[in-house]
Formats: structure tokens, C-alpha cells, sequence
């Protein structure tokens, strides 16, 4: 199973997107977990604990931080990115876990 996670400033303000990206996935018939958890988490997690995740996704409201943890996730051989502005505003889940997916599948060609 693959497991999805997003890190926003608090991890409250994307649950919603995290719950539509898991409807999508689920009527896909795609096995997979999404969670969200506060960009903090990030700082607080080690390579190790980055490996179990298939893909990270940051929350455009940090995405000044992106430079500041892909080294991390580089170490990790875990895709991260920043979930676009619109898809997010818009809780378009459908559109992320696309996305997510083809970053997961473009890892895994690396």
C-alpha cells in the first residue's frame, strides 16, 4: 500500500483535500493511505521514517520551506512537491493524487 502524506502549517487545513484525495483513490480502486500532518513533522522525522512514505506533499501556504526539507526527501528516494495553489484552494483531490501518483511512478522509472 502506498502511503501519501501532506504537510501543511498546522496539518488541519489540509485534511479535507487528504480526505477527497483518499475518495479518489479508493473509487480508482488505487491502495493507498493519505494523511496530513503539520510541516513540523517533517523537522521531526528521520531519512528512515521518510522511506515508508511513497510521496510527500507540501501545502502551498509553506512552500517557502520546500528548499529547506528536499534534501531530506532527496536522501530518502521519497517525490516532493508543492501542491499546486489552485488544486489546493479548490480541494480538487482528484487532481492531487493524479499527481502524486505520477510522481510516485516517475520515481520509480529513476
Amino acid at each position: 500500500m502506498l502511503h501519501v502524506r501532506l504537510f501543511c502549517g498546522a496539518g488541519m487545513s489540509t485534511s479535507l483535500l487528504a480526505r477527497r484525495m483518499q475518495d479518489y483513490a479508493d473509487a480508482q480502486g488505487v491502495e493507498v493511505m493519505v494523511d496530513a500532518r503539520p510541516v513540523s513533522a517533517i523537522k521531526q522525522s528521520s531519512v528512515e521514517q521518510l522511506r515508508e512514505l511513497a510521496c510527500g506533499l507540501l501545502g502551498p501556504q509553506v512552500a517557502f520551506e520546500i528548499r529547506q526539507f528536499e534534501p531530506k526527501f532527496k536522501e530518502a528516494g521519497v517525490p516532493f512537491a508543492v501542491i499546486p495553489m489552485q488544486d489546493y484552494g479548490m480541494i480538487r483531490g482528484d487532481r492531487v493524487m493524479q499527481m502524486a501518483l505520477d510522481m510516485i511512478e516517475e520515481a520509480k522509472k529513476q
